[in-house]
């Protein structure tokens, strides 16, 4: 299905507010400013827009350059509610704000972000409350998933089936950290790649999204890079920060080891791994509301790979009650989904005497190793369920290197970003 086009290339460029890989934009790699036009059959850009000043500033420029595509997508996001959660999706998100408090957290943890959502709402023309809810991607899903909602259903998806890896360690190559961004088909057509300029300092992240959303994942220009995958079955907590806000916090820290401290100091409002990756080394945490569980596939691994099932972190009693609860509708099958994405990528990856390369990470996560249960994920003919909306592959050393193909890797090109 055709993919929409987001903004008229020529309007940005006259406003100075967001730039394509056909534009002068300092800092991109020769091979960004000279391509022209996102080079995909359907011929659309993917918009890389510039954000700095004050967070209230960088949020009012995100919100003004996207402020169609903001509003068309709350408009669809809204209906996808009503249908998952058969609710009045106004009454269910202000139910949800209500029984929740992750303000307090985020002004704690990542100060000025809150300020950033609500330039957003102002450039976007929204009210705040309707924004800030449109934030907590995770957060609905297990709210919406474990029965605070009279209408909630069981525990079951078709949307997170995101698959990520990290290889470090080998003579003559960076870090690696890769992922396939599965998330809500609806979402298509709305990417979109944020270059955040942070006042007072040298550093910038390059942070892929969503027209109107914080973060999805990222990397800055000190090497260190971040990639997630949904853990709904470890235990959550409403007042912890949500896990748009902890990307962007990773991307705040300079190492490796100083985000994985972050991980450690603040609560966790959703189950999620996060693999974190710096110049020298990668690793991998499961994180929930009381645990931060560190994962390898064997000992001293240099090849990190993982779906979506937690595989150290134990916390996970909150799942387990809803099984009880539901044990005459729904029980999980094994192998599913997640298991067998798993396996995919560790055949092609744990073996530590053989040499990944960015070609093989790309066949790793362009394979369709089982046609019912694929690592690359395109669109359903209907349009429904969930797919592929983004392919990431981090290059992390001095001159770090993001390769992006805003859609399914095995139907999409990629392009390289730098500093």
């Amino acid at each position: 299905m055709k993919r929409r086009m987001f903004i008229k290339q020529g309007a940005l460029i006259s406003a100075g507010l967001a730039f394509f890989p056909g534009t002068s934009l300092k800092g991109h790699s020769e091979s960004v400013r000279h391509t022209g036009v996102w080079p995909s059959k359907e011929n659309e850009a993917l918009p890389v827009i510039l954000l700095e000043g004050t967070p209230r500033e960088r949020g009012r420029i995100h919100g003004e350059t996207l402020r169609s595509q903001i509003k068309e997508l709350v408009a669809v996001w809204k209906d996808d509610l009503h249908q998952q959660r058969r609710s009045d999706p106004e009454k269910y998100l202000m139910g949800f704000l209500e029984k929740t408090n992750f303000p307090q957290a985020i002004k704690k943890w990542t100060p000025g972000l809150l300020e950033e959502v609500e330039g957003i709402a102002e450039g976007a023309g929204i009210d705040f409350k309707t924004m800030l809810a449109f934030q907590f991607v995770d957060e609905e899903w297990w709210y919406g998933a474990y029965g605070y909602s009279s209408n909630s259903i069981p525990l079951a998806s078709d949307v997170k089936h995101c698959s990520a890896l990290a290889v470090f360690g080998q003579e003559g190559l960076p870090t690696f950290v890769a992922q396939n961004l599965d998330i809500p088909a609806f979402t298509d057509g709305f990417q979109a790649l944020l270059r955040i300029k942070h006042r007072g300092s040298s550093l910038e992240s390059l942070v892929f999204t969503y027209a109107g959303l914080v973060s999805l994942c990222g990397m800055n220009s000190h090497g260190v890079g971040q990639v997630v995958n949904a853990l709904l079955q470890l235990n959550h907590r409403a007042d912890g920060l949500p896990v748009a806000f902890i990307n962007r916090g990773i991307l705040k820290r300079t190492t490796h080891d100083r985000a994985v401290r972050f991980l450690h100091d603040i609560k966790h409002a959703s189950g999620q791994n996060y693999t974190i990756g710096g110049i020298l080394k990668a690793s991998s945490h499961e994180c929930s509301a009381n645990k931060v569980s560190r994962f390898e596939p064997y000992e001293e691994a240099t090849r990190l790979y993982h779906t979506n099932h937690p595989l150290v972190n134990d916390d996970q009693s909150i799942y387990k009650e809803m099984l009880e609860r539901v044990k005459d509708r729904w029980q999980p099958k094994h192998p599913d989904n997640s298991d067998i994405r798993f396996m995919a990528l560790e055949k092609r990856l744990k073996d530590p005497t053989k040499k990944i390369t960015l070609a093989m990470i790309k066949e790793a996560l362009s394979s369709k190793d089982d046609p019912q249960n694929p690592v690359c994920r395109e669109k359903r003919a209907d349009g429904r369920g969930g797919f592929t909306s983004g392919c990431l592959i981090m290059e992390l050393s001095g001159e770090p290197k993001l390769h992006l193909a805003p859609g399914p890797p095995c139907t999409t090109d990629f392009r390289t970003y730098t500093f």
